[in-house]
């Protein structure tokens, strides 16, 4: 097991999960563990300005030639599954059959097909408790894999860097106290996605839906013409919401339940709305409204409280004013002997909110996949060619 890797499952094993519910910068205090960390490697990489900011945020910078180009990825992890203790397993030359996460959990080509491009590939797994988290330590560490072979090659000449690593991403509050001027870079990189010849160019609008919906509670032995069931009025919400309009069938567009929590007397339900259509995202916002009134209306004694929260845009018209980056890495991976595909994020990065504020800022992939639950994985061969494609990108 070489340097990288060891890199990666050492980043791994720090929880950075991220709180949605969190009024905090960050939204958990853990994810500043890993930013310490990174301090301390960024300086013994080279990088002796590396610092964090009061926000957990990490910047550092390192002399090059050229224009300053920026490398980013983010700390925290997702929501759905835990974070806590990841138990990372190398699975060596993997042959396409089951991998047993534990007696509950396994990887299954019946399951996952499109796994067999890394049949005979090493993969590191989770133990079926956890998500593994390569969603973005992999690409953590993909850049710090690439500041390593620049400090042990002395002579590689590359452009400047300016790097970033971010907080709450996963939870869509990444940029809030991002700074372009402490970043300081002319265009940039997420470090983010999947596929190693992917270059992802749009990704979607995405809002965060919250509904709080209070009722009537009283005994129900008494409740004739009086008790009002927040819980049941709750469900009629969710399920005049468009069914087909779900993760599991619509491809450009969905909303998609998060959590939902209460009593028969008070509930509350998150959701996040996403579309790659401004426009269908706004007939969407409309429905829900319309949804509101009605059930008001129904039950004119419930309270229902909708909140609609902006988290992020899509990248493309930004994206598209500056071709810089875009050039370079499709450049780059045509070097490497691969195609690149120009493609759409079914999610969203920082780096759509980077582009909206004038750093235009394209992903990259990381050679992970199965993000945000316990059937991620990471391709070890993949991951090593991403710290050449991007090593190739920076290079002068």
């Amino acid at each position: 097991m070489n340097e990288n890797i060891r890199r990666f499952i050492r980043y791994v094993k720090i929880d950075t999960q991220a709180d949605e519910n969190s009024t905090t910068v960050p939204s958990t205090e853990k994810q500043k563990n890993l930013s310490r960390l990174l301090v301390k490697e960024l300086k013994e990489l080279g990088l002796s300005d590396a610092y964090m900011d009061e926000y957990g945020i990490v910047y550092a910078h390192l002399e090059g030639e050229g224009d300053v180009i920026g490398l980013n990825a983010h700390v925290d992890t997702a929501t759905e599954v835990t974070g806590c203790n990841v138990n990372p397993r190398l699975v060596e030359k993997w042959d396409g059959r089951d991998i047993k996460l534990n007696d509950e959990h396994s990887i299954t080509l019946k399951q996952f097909p499109f796994m067999e491009q890394v049949i005979g590939h090493d993969l590191i797994v989770t133990d079926g408790n956890t998500l593994l988290g390569a969603d973005d330590k992999a690409g953590i560490a993909i850049i710090m894999g690439v500041l390593d072979y620049i400090k042990n090659n002395p002579d590689f000449k590359h452009h400047p860097l300016a790097i970033a690593f971010t907080v709450d991403e996963e939870i869509g509050r990444g940029p809030k106290h991002f700074s372009l001027e402490k970043m300081g870079a002319d265009y940039a990189f997420t470090i983010d996605g999947g596929s190693i010849n992917h270059i992802a160019i749009e990704n979607f609008n995405a809002q965060q839906l919250k509904v709080q919906i209070t009722g009537v509670a009283v005994h129900p032995g008494e409740g004739i013409n009086t008790l009002l069931n927040a819980i049941q009025i709750q469900s009629e919400f969710i399920m005049s919401l468009p069914q087909k309009e779900t993760p599991f069938y619509a491809d450009e567009g969905y909303w998609h339940l998060t959590s939902t929590n209460g009593s028969s007397e008070k509930t509350e339900f998150v959701a996040i709305l996403r579309n790659f259509d401004r426009e269908k995202l706004n007939k969407l916002n409309i429905k829900i409204y319309e949804i509101r009134d009605t059930l008001l209306e129904k039950y004119p004694r419930a309270k229902i409280e909708v909140e609609i929260l902006e988290q992020y845009e899509n990248m493309k018209p930004y994206v598209e004013k500056d071709p810089r980056p875009v050039k370079k890495a499709s450049e780059a991976l045509k070097k490497l002997g691969l195609e690149p595909v120009f493609s759409r994020i079914k999610g969203g990065t920082d780096g759509a909110t980077f582009s909206k504020m004038g750093l235009v800022t394209p992903n990259l992939g990381t050679g992970s996949a199965n993000h945000h639950g316990r059937y991620e994985f990471l391709s070890v061969q993949f991951f090593e060619k991403m710290i050449e494609i991007v090593l190739e990108i920076i290079k002068r």
